[in-house]
């Protein structure tokens, strides 16, 4: 029985990745590009989406299943989410010795009305091992130097270090993504069972062929991380700097985020259908004559406590978005009324006017609660107004990120 025992463990190796996930991340255009003195083009983050499909001609959402692999292991099938970060899940495989195999393909569509460039792919997190009971440790440390993952896209091998340059995907093309799970041949087999976690991979799409990004995705645009008003990148999303606390960056969004309602000139609302989650030179809330009002949202449907209200929910997307392109956001949330009391917002006389113009650019909510049902917000018009947290029609969502200093 002992010996049949052992047999058992030596043919069982678990290489999970069901948390590991393989994201794709896009950046828009963020700034109004002036044509002349009497016309723009302000182009919508709404126009811009770069999507998983299982179908190469249209876009699919089914079970990703494995393409090809080694007979006689056991497999998982893949899952689509096609939300503000759209993410390829839940791919493993359960190994049983050296020199086998998974292969999943999926592709990325270009479902939106630009050009489409692929700028990074980011590796986030590490790889680790963890070794079950019984399992030699030495064993499992060398086995897991030869158990890998690999994206290819087209017929390019990529990993975080692989250069990217001029690599488009035009309107309504799409392009092949295969994902490898390897235990390569010449790997060390081990005397029991182990289970592996990779990093997720993301890949980063935008509206520039930003190839001299080359790996940064966090930037400083103009000025510096110690002057408010400097403004810095998270890919192609722009944030003002306006303080700096315990080792991080405090950055505003520079616009507010794709989400919620359209409110027109008669000032009814209307749910937007082609919501982004992320920011939008289009969503600014109320801006006094500029109909519609682009993003507007209620604070909460309850209260005024920002924990589980509707724009937790949108900065939390957010702040999954922004992780998605291998950033480490030590915060998201919204601006406190301290912090824009410090900008120069004065509760007394309901009024940013003392503050930087680019404070009151948007209309939008804080995150603090003046009682149970009134939440302080930001009016373009420089106030500093309490709003119901249950009003939907003037203000939305700016959200704050904190990072490192020691990321730049």
């Amino acid at each position: 029985m002992e010996h049949n025992r052992k047999q058992k463990l030596l043919m069982i190796i678990a290489l999970v990745v069901g948390i590991a996930s393989l994201s794709v991340g896009f950046a828009a255009f963020s700034t109004t590009l002036n044509i002349s003195s009497s016309a723009s083009v302000t182009p919508s983050s709404a126009d811009f989406a770069v999507k998983f499909s299982t179908s190469q001609t249209s876009l699919v959402t089914d079970a990703v299943v494995h393409s090809s692999k080694t007979t006689g292991i056991t497999t998982t099938n893949g899952t689509i989410v096609n939300s503000v970060s759209p993410t390829l899940s839940n791919l493993s495989a359960s190994f049983t010795s050296p020199g086998q195999y998974v292969e999943y393909t999926v592709y990325a569509r270009n479902e939106g009305e630009y050009t489409a460039y692929l700028n990074n792919i980011n590796y986030i997190g590490d790889k680790t091992c963890i070794t079950s009971s019984g399992t030699t440790e030495s064993l499992v440390q060398s086995a897991c130097n030869s158990i890998n993952i690999t994206v290819t896209i087209e017929n390019t091998t990529y990993d975080d270090t692989t250069p990217i340059s001029s690599h488009a995907l035009a309107k309504g093309a799409s392009e092949t993504i295969k994902v490898r799970l390897e235990y390569a041949e010449n790997g060390t087999a081990v005397d029991g069972s182990f289970k592996i976690t990779f990093p997720s991979i993301s890949l980063v799409y935008s509206t520039i062929d930003n190839s001299s990004m080359d790996g940064k995705v966090v930037r400083v645009v103009s000025g510096d991380i110690n002057t408010p008003g400097s403004v810095v990148a998270i890919g192609n999303e722009q944030f003002y700097v306006f303080d700096k606390e315990n080792g991080n960056v405090k950055l505003l969004s520079m616009y507010n985020l794709r989400v919620g309602n359209s409110v027109d000139e008669e000032w009814n609302v209307t749910p937007l259908t082609n919501t982004t989650g992320i920011q939008d030179s289009e969503a600014r809330g109320y801006v006094d004559g500029e109909f519609p009002f682009i993003g507007t949202t209620a604070f909460s449907n309850t209260n005024s406590t920002y924990s589980g209200s509707i724009v937790e929910g949108y900065v939390n997307n957010y702040k999954t978005y922004l992780t998605n392109m291998g950033v480490d956001i030590s915060s998201a949330r919204l601006i406190k009324k301290a912090e824009l009391e410090k900008l120069g917002c004065n509760e007394d006389d309901y009024s940013c006017s003392d503050a930087p113009s680019w404070v009151y650019s948007t209309s939008y909510w804080s995150g603090s609660a003046r009682d149970a049902d009134f939440v302080w917000s930001v009016i373009s018009y420089a106030g500093f107004v309490d709003s119901d947290s249950n009003r939907d029609d003037d203000v939305g969502v700016r959200p704050v990120i904190e990072i490192s200093e020691s990321i730049f």
